[in-house]
């Protein structure tokens, strides 16, 4: 598409199809990551097979044309065990937004750990009439189902009736055909707020079924729901909030034929400004051309609030405004000074050196949809961006970002600090991820579902000093490519072993040996995961290690002597392992240690035995003045 051609306003009072006014509030959009698939199909479709047998390998697992297999999973999300007493009298429906078909209808039964279907449900023709169990495939586990899942349909999945409804949670996870494995996962809802949320699998479904509480949102309709044709800069009425999850105050308008008398510029700043966001950003012609995306807003904001600016400062705030459009800025909770006059260096969380953006900062503050790739213009400039939020923070005010990990970031090649600590970010780290992020020192990416091996293009994090990637879902090996960030003083992978639908074991396999060459590392937190083998000797070469946390592993034999080198060591955790070794004598130099955990390693179970930690206490301990 030739995008000049399209945009070139035929006389001077004549300007072509485009977005041009800041005061008219212009729809906000987020985009739609891809879901994962459903399960049961809808009415006058027949239900998947036992044959052949295995139902996962049925033709396309059983389900008709136009649908995929999927397993519903239900769970305690507050219990300790899988079947906690939440769920009681709460029930989950799955419905067809459209027709309102019943794709699902049943609740968990915490004493026989198995899911039970409503039994005086009158279904749609085609689904089998109570839940009959005896037509339905055996999903492997007895808190699953399997269902089939229109590829072109929306649902709808809402928890009600219980006493504990907010313990309650639910997943649907897409199958592999061939191995009858868990690939991706397409929803999950908790109780709690409305109980209620949206997902599909097609991009024109809402997906609100992330994993957050869905609070209930107003529903009034604006006052004045049609703009006027000529609007003036500043329209007297507001369109009220729209009742959608992301609210909207600006409908979306082209720019008119004919210039009103009262705007300040006409086509000659029209084209300039034009000309000019083309000629630093090409690639974002098409989204200029749509009136819907953040780029197009924020051409229309900056058009009416652009004279008098140098080339390098509209640019500036043309990237800064579509970042706000993209992220839903109006629901933020604190914006001073966005899209107002003031200089952007001012707005709230935003810093800069010599005029230029240096630091974005915008924790837990309501952000919400996607990182415009137009970011990418920063790329020399940015060196902090911090969109996290704290473990604990509230939820009203939490950033979410449901959606795989950005690559423009890692085109910002100058990043030193970069923060999406538990926003809900989905998905693997692309292999490539790394390779141009040299500078960057702090990386805190925690507390979100990333998937996946940790990728070998971590060895060009050259300069990292803290690297947090716990709490996700990741597995794999430690890759031995870990040995080149030589810079490190805190390394968190733990907690990646996940008990739920997911079956993820975390970081598997022994720790390679490249561990040792990290001589500044001062913490290194691998707890919760699948790790097993011995710990290597070269263990005793961080002489740095402060904190040493391998509780809830598999590591086997012997303890190292080499650890004893660790004079700088104040903890040291090997408990729930599978070890069988006597302390050595050699610990008595660790003359920092005031924790010392070695619990709970013998083990005699299905087939497998241990002597855990075993013989006589060396006298050497008696060093310990601090233990």
């Amino acid at each position: 598409m030739n995008f000049e051609a399209d945009i070139v306003p035929s006389t001077s009072n004549t300007l072509p199809q485009w977005p041009y006014n800041s005061s008219l509030d212009v729809q906000l959009v987020s985009p739609i990551i891809p879901p994962i698939k459903e399960e049961w199909p809808l009415s006058n479709i027949d239900l998947p097979t036992l044959s052949p047998s295995k139902a996962y390998q049925a033709d396309n697992g059983g389900c008709p044309t136009e649908y995929e297999l999927h397993r519903l999973w239900l769970y305690d999300s507050y219990g300790d065990a899988q079947y906690g007493d939440g769920w009681g009298t709460t029930m989950l429906q799955i419905r067809d937004t459209l027709s309102s078909d019943i794709v699902f209808e049943g609740t968990l039964d915490a004493e026989l750990g198995a899911i039970q279907y409503v039994t005086d449900i009158s279904m749609v023709d085609g689904h089998t009439k109570g839940h009959d169990d005896g037509r339905r495939l055996n999903a492997g586990e007895g808190n699953a189902v399997y269902l089939c899942l229109n590829v072109n349909a929306c649902y709808i999945g809402e928890l009600s009736g219980g006493t504990f409804t907010e313990e309650c949670s639910w997943e649907v996870t897409k199958v592999e055909l061939e191995t009858g494995d868990n690939v991706g996962l397409v929803a999950k809802g908790v109780g709690g707020g409305s109980g209620m949320c949206e997902f599909g699998l097609t991009d024109t479904c809402k997906h609100t079924c992330d994993g957050t509480i869905q609070m209930p949102l107003p529903t009034q309709s604006p006052t004045n729901p049609v703009p006027s044709k000529t609007p003036t800069v500043h329209p007297s009425i507001e369109p009220s909030e729209s009742p959608t999850t992301y609210k909207t105050r600006r409908p979306t308008l082209p720019l008119p034929q004919t210039l009103p008398q009262d705007i300040l510029y006409g086509a000659d700043e029209f084209n300039r400004i034009k000309e000019i966001v083309l000629g630093v950003s090409p690639s974002s012609g098409p989204s200029l051309a749509d009136p819907s995306t953040p780029q197009s807003q924020a051409f229309a904001w900056i058009y009416g609030h652009g004279n008098g600016l140098s080339d390098e400062q509209l640019i500036q705030r043309w990237v800064l405004a579509s970042f706000y459009f993209g992220t839903n800025g109006d629901d933020w909770v604190v914006k001073d000074g966005w899209l107002e006059p003031q200089n952007e260096c001012s707005w709230y969380g935003v810093s800069c050196l010599n005029g230029v953006v240096s630091k974005l900062e915008l924790e837990q503050n309501r952000l919400s949809g996607f990182l415009v790739p137009e970011i990418s213009l920063w790329r020399n400039v940015l060196y902090v961006l911090s969109l996290g939020n704290d473990y604990d923070a509230p939820f009203e005010e939490k950033n979410v970002f449901v959606m795989p990990l950005p690559s423009v970031l890692n085109e910002l090649s100058y990043l030193t600090f970069l923060n999406l600590e538990n926003v809900g970010l989905v998905s693997s780290i692309p292999e490539g991820f790394f390779s141009n992020l040299s500078h960057l020192q702090s990386l805190y990416l925690n507390n979100n579902d990333i998937t996946g091996p940790l990728p070998r293009s971590i060895k060009h994090l050259t300069s990292i000093e803290v690297l947090w990637l716990g709490s996700n879902n990741m597995d794999g090996s430690i890759v031995s490519e870990i040995g080149h960030l030589t810079s490190l003083v805190d390394l968190s992978l733990e907690s990646n072993f996940r008990e739920d639908s997911s079956h993820n074991r975390g970081f598997i396999a022994a720790l390679p040996s490249e561990i040792g060459r990290l001589t500044n590392l001062e913490i290194l937190s691998l707890e919760g995961n699948a790790l097993s083998g011995q710990l290597p000797l070269q263990m005793g070469d961080l002489i740095s290690l402060r904190k040493l946390l391998l509780r809830n592993n598999f590591f086997e034999n012997q303890l190292p002597t080499a650890l004893g080198k660790l004079e700088m060591l104040e903890e040291l955790d090997v408990s729930h392992n599978w070890l069988s070794s006597t302390i050595p004598s050699e610990y008595g130099n660790m003359i920092s240690l005031t924790s010392l955990s070695l619990e709970s390693n013998y083990k005699d179970e299905k087939g497998y035995f241990t002597w855990g930690i075993n013989g006589k206490l060396p006298s050497e301990l008696g060093r310990l003045k601090n233990l």
